[in-house]
């Protein structure tokens, strides 16, 4: 370039210029979807074990305790024992029904986990219905409507969706003007 021209010189540098602003700006990439990937087990098998034997304990006590029932599912979703958590998540709404006085707020968590454990098995409608339930025990809790956002994009419920990602905005609108890609386990759906 050292023989060139000034003129054609300046052309090709004003050439290069413009051919620079038609190079993509790398977008963000959307977030994956996989909410069970939050969940992880402990470091050690001992502290797991003991862990364990103190919520078996509690619940042979009494097995209507709601919130050692809640505790061990989610020990058990650490560890990939997915049936066995929603056994007791099951158990822990069931119980929890019988006493009226419950904290809604952590029932709706019970719920907002068990839909987690559906979406997971692909049992996306008693996802969505958990999630429902979330919502109404807890209208300004963000996770249902975020779970159920979700749900209702995969099966193609535009409308539903949108309803509850603008009802997202207004609660946590750092998690809700991202972009997601759905996944089940590792697998992307959209």
């Amino acid at each position: 370039m050292r023989n060139l021209p000034v003129p054609l010189l300046s052309v090709v540098l004003l050439l290069l210029c413009a051919l620079s602003s038609c190079i993509p700006i790398p977008m963000t990439a959307p977030e994956l979807y996989r909410p069970l990937s939050y969940f992880s087990p402990l470091e050690e098998k001992a502290e797991f074990e003991t862990r364990l034997a103190t919520f078996n304990l509690a619940i042979e006590e009494d097995p209507a305790n709601i919130d050692a029932r809640f505790a061990r599912a989610v020990l058990f979703m650490g560890v990939g024992r997915y049936p066995s958590a929603e056994d007791d998540l099951t158990a822990a709404i069931k119980a929890a029904k019988q006493k009226p006085e419950y904290s809604s707020a952590r029932l709706a968590s019970i719920y907002v986990h068990r839909g987690l454990l559906r979406w997971n098995a692909e049992q996306v409608d008693l996802a969505i219905a958990d999630y429902t339930q979330a919502i109404q025990l807890q209208p300004e809790d963000w996770e249902a409507y975020f779970h159920r956002w979700q749900a209702y994009q995969h099966q193609e419920k535009k409308e539903q969706a949108e309803q509850d990602r603008k009802r997202g905005m207004k609660l946590k609108p750092s998690v809700f003007e991202k972009e997601y890609v759905l996944r089940y386990d590792g697998i992307v759906l959209n």
